[in-house]
């Protein structure tokens, strides 16, 4: 009889066990991308809308919203983006990870124009809900359409690809160029136009598709799993070889002296505490994933990996002894601010990249660009460095460029499972 109640609970726990291995995930994170005029979020801390940062994670639960001269961006993984013009607003419903290894994510308009750039990635599929009708993006090609919806009226605009919009029980094909307007209180007032009206908002929204596209054009996923952020570190910076640290990437125009936890803020998220939210336009993924390493007499570098999980605090390696290590604020009652860091400016200024007149920034000694085929496609080239800026509606002019880099000594490889002791010549702070 022992033996028998044994074998049950060892079952039991078997089964718990095997049924929590293999049940969905709701950690994921995407990225608030682009942050422009009015934009509040809610966390899903209990407190309700705050100002919203560039670069703050968005969680399950979440809600995003923009007031009149507001606009807002959202990446996700695969490096589909949802944009929100003025007076718009979602809900972010599911964010989660299947047992499958795809991501599920459902987003609810609320009301408002949003525009969504859908890439197809493997069995990831997005859900748009609009009042009472599900838009299933699980299609085999790319599609970017244009959503508005106000008083339970609704118009899908279709720029590339196409879409089986439900419609009063059946499925309508929305093809490239055309308009389908619907009535949800009246079925008979759906009418499909041949054409499509202009927004304001759409030339905001086509500008930073043209940017987006021309900087993850050498994106290579067998070196990089996720694609959000990929661009800005493709625009902000570029990647090089290291002797005994590998692949690392930079911003531009930053000396020894550069800190990159000088700027920025904490914010709280369930689950998960504290979370550092950087300040800097391409400040994504180099906090979330991998290692800033210090390199002595050079400066602190990204270091690209640990792309199994996400980091909420500051990852690094090597830091000097002078570095104050970035610490986040006491967890204390039910009231759980954002708290800023240093002066972050969390806009999007237009950078004057620096280069060559051959077109390539110089290397540091001891060190080699990354293979084109590779990481390397963020390196910058004379047209890639003047064709486009940035692009944004309060464009602000570049800050004068700190010092070039000093140039980075030929390094021994890092001791196993370890760092390097160092003693720097200069203090790391800015």
């Amino acid at each position: 009889m022992a033996f028998r109640k044994f074998h049950f609970f060892a079952s039991v726990l078997f089964l718990l066990f095997t049924n929590s291995l293999f049940a969905d995930s709701h950690v994921r994170i995407v990225r608030l991308s682009d942050v422009e005029g009015s934009v509040q979020i809610d966390r899903n801390t209990g407190q309700g809308f705050e100002k919203a940062l560039m670069n703050m994670p968005i969680t399950e639960g979440a809600r995003l919203k923009t007031a009149a001269g507001g606009r807002a961006e959202v990446e996700f993984e695969n490096g589909t983006v949802l944009r929100l013009a003025d007076n718009s607003s979602v809900d972010f419903q599911n964010l989660s990870l299947r047992s499958d290894g795809q991501r599920s994510s459902d987003i609810h308009l609320n009301d408002g124009t949003v525009y969504v750039n859908y890439k197809k990635k493997g069995g990831d599929d997005l859900k748009l809900d609009a009042a009472n009708e599900t838009i299933n993006l699980d299609h085999e090609r790319d599609v970017h359409f244009r959503l508005q919806l106000q008083n339970n009226q609704a118009k899908l605009a279709v720029f590339k690809g196409e879409l089986d919009v439900p419609d009063n029980g059946k499925l309508a094909k929305v093809r490239k160029g055309e308009t389908l307007n619907l009535d949800f209180n009246d079925d008979s007032k759906t009418i499909l136009a041949k054409n499509i009206s202009t927004l304001p908002a759409d030339e905001w929204n086509s500008q930073r598709n043209d940017y987006d596209t021309q900087y993850t054009s050498t994106f290579n996923h067998s070196q990089f799993p996720y694609q959000y952020g990929y661009s800005d570190l493709s625009y902000y910076g570029s990647f090089f070889d290291a002797v005994g640290y590998g692949t690392l990437w930079r911003p531009f125009g930053v000396s020894a002296l550069w800190d990159p936890f000088g700027a920025g803020a904490w914010s709280y998220y369930p689950g998960f505490g504290y979370t550092w939210v950087s300040g800097y336009p391409w400040g994504w993924t180099p906090y979330r994933y991998g290692t800033w390493v210090y390199v002595p007499t050079y400066g602190w570098a990204w270091q690209p990996g640990g792309w199994n999980t996400w980091n909420a605090a500051p990852v690094f390696l090597n830091a000097p002894g002078t570095w104050q290590r970035p610490l986040p604020p006491p967890v204390r009652g039910v009231v759980r601010p954002t708290v800023l860091v240093g002066n972050p400016a969390f806009t999007r200024p237009v950078i004057a990249r620096r280069h060559t007149p051959g077109g390539m920034m110089p290397m540091p000694a001891g060190a080699t660009s990354s293979s084109a085929t590779g990481v390397g496609g963020a390196q910058p080239s004379s047209r890639a460095a003047t064709s486009m800026s940035r692009p944004g509606r309060a464009e602000q002019s570049a800050p004068a460029p700190r010092s070039a880099p000093s140039p980075m000594p030929r390094m021994s490889p890092a001791p196993a499972g370890g760092s390097h002791t160092v003693t720097p010549s200069r203090p790391s702070h800015q």
